[in-house]
């Protein structure tokens, strides 16, 4: 049996939350969760799938019908979000259309949330909810074992559709409780030469995860609240050899709190330094999670540089937000972060509900103050199924549930919907002074310069300098 795992192009997107000048210049993650799921299958069936990134190789949709004449994949594999729902269907169609016994299977947080909705589309067999590695893999195992059975109530965390057409959603399946049971990713099936990122230090970057789940209560965040589990230091210092193995000499860790366990990553710090593995890798962390042993650690093992939560620069909207985290902290975290000579990245927020323009002078104040090296504002966005939508919609601010109309019947015209009074316009417009103001800076544009590492990372910082500057 052929699995082909596809990341289809992105063109159809839902409009960004990001700042529009500077989002077109973003370069590409690799898809973690399907390299899960391939390194899983491959594990407990044999399998070798096939991993074709479209974004990563610049393929538009025209590729996708020679990429399946070649392979002739009895399965395809997609990993959905809501903002690529649209080209993740408009694939499967021109799947379908090439031939119709190609079984099409969507995973991701998008089935996960919408199981019904997605599963009813003409083009979609059957759809994952939840973490895919035993779930796809027992979907497969299955197929293979008795190719008339149509029948797959046994699989739990499965959608499908019976003889008639009829969507059948099975019950929920567990997270993998244990992670150091799961397979690592099959990093080899892909070209990690192709995901170098615009703000690494090295050319070559790897991208990994070591826990899953978030204990935190941020209403924004899909995460919240959500069963934690990590992977033991041992655990990951065996994929960080194989990366090292294969010339990768940096790693972005993308854990929404690496450090939520200082114990875990002191005893990964340790491995590191003991194993003289000389790699720089990143992190993200929350500013009442670190302090300055774990510095020490961090930047003796080859941390360079920590993104952290901030959002604002008022307490009141940081309450509201239910971040959990105070102005003093995220005052103390900057400071001694940078006494270890470790570089910061602060994520802002601008128009949570209520916010006012006294607020966001504030969050202007508080990043003159803590000084990151980088700082992004981005527009607050109720995403689907989070408390801050949910409350939204409770209170009468949405007429309708927008998310699930989407879900329904998605279409290229789709407009986020913020969670603010203020005028698209003047969000946009504070957001673009927000980010002029940080990145216009002299001193900022010497200093990344020097920072560039490659011919191609030298001309997307020119790109994105240029839009800011004049776009």
């Amino acid at each position: 049996m052929k699995i082909l795992f596809l990341i289809p192009p992105e063109k159809s997107s839902t409009d960004s939350y990001t700042l529009q000048k500077i989002v077109k210049n973003r370069e590409f993650r690799p898809k973690l969760g399907i390299l899960y799921v391939a390194g899983y299958l491959r594990d407990k069936t044999g399998i070798i799938p096939e991993i074709i990134d479209c974004i990563a190789k610049g393929f538009d949709y025209e590729e996708i019908v020679n990429i399946i004449k070649e392979n002739k994949p009895d399965v395809v594999g997609m990993s959905v979000l809501t903002f690529n729902l649209i080209d993740c269907l408009k694939a499967a169609d021109i799947i379908k259309s090439i031939d119709k016994n190609i079984k099409i299977c969507f995973g991701g947080f998008h089935p996960t949330l919408y199981p019904k909705e997605t599963c009813t589309f003409k083009s979609v067999d059957f759809i994952v909810m939840g973490e895919g590695e035993k779930t796809f893999s027992e979907l497969i195992e299955k197929m293979q074992k008795d190719t008339l059975n149509e029948e797959y109530y046994g699989i739990n965390g499965l959608g499908w559709k019976d003889k008639n057409g009829n969507v059948i959603i099975n019950d929920k399946r567990e997270p993998i409780t244990d992670l150091d049971e799961i397979p690592l990713p099959a990093h080899d099936l892909i070209d990690l030469s192709k995901y170098t990122h615009i703000l690494s230090n090295d050319v070559h970057t790897a991208y990994m995860q070591t826990s899953r789940g978030c204990p935190f209560g941020c209403i924004f965040c899909d995460m919240r609240k959500s069963h934690f589990r990590s992977r033991s230091a041992e655990n990951i210092l065996k994929e960080i050899k194989v990366l090292y193995d294969r010339g990768i000499k940096e790693i972005f860790f993308l854990d929404d709190t690496i450090t939520v366990n200082k114990k875990r990553i002191i005893e990964l710090c340790k491995a590191i330094l003991n194993e003289n593995i000389k790699i720089k890798y990143k992190i993200s962390s929350r500013v009442n999670t670190i302090d300055e042993e774990m510095l020490g650690f961090l930047k003796k093992s080859g941390c360079y540089r920590i993104h952290y939560g901030v959002e604002s620069g008022s307490q009141r909207i940081l309450d509201n937000l239910e971040k959990g985290i105070t102005i003093n902290q995220i005052i103390k975290a900057f400071e001694i972060t940078k006494r270890f000579n470790i570089d910061t990245y602060a994520y802002m927020m601008i128009g949570s509900p209520s916010e006012t323009m006294e607020d966001f002078n504030q969050s202007l104040k508080l990043i003159k103050k803590i000084k990151p090296d980088y700082v992004t504002y981005s527009l607050c966005t109720p995403f689907p199924k989070t408390k801050l939508y949910q409350d939204l919609l409770d209170k009468g601010y949405y007429k309708y549930d927008y998310w699930l109309k989407f879900a329904e019947n998605p279409t290229t015209d789709f407009k986020l919907h913020y969670a603010h009074d203020f005028p698209v316009s003047e969000l946009r417009r504070m957001q673009s002074k927000a980010m002029a103001h940080f990145y216009r800076s002299p001193r900022f544009l010497l200093r990344e310069l020097n920072r560039t590492k490659s011919f191609k990372q030298l001309f997307i910082k020119i790109q994105t300098g240029y839009r800011l500057l004049f776009g």
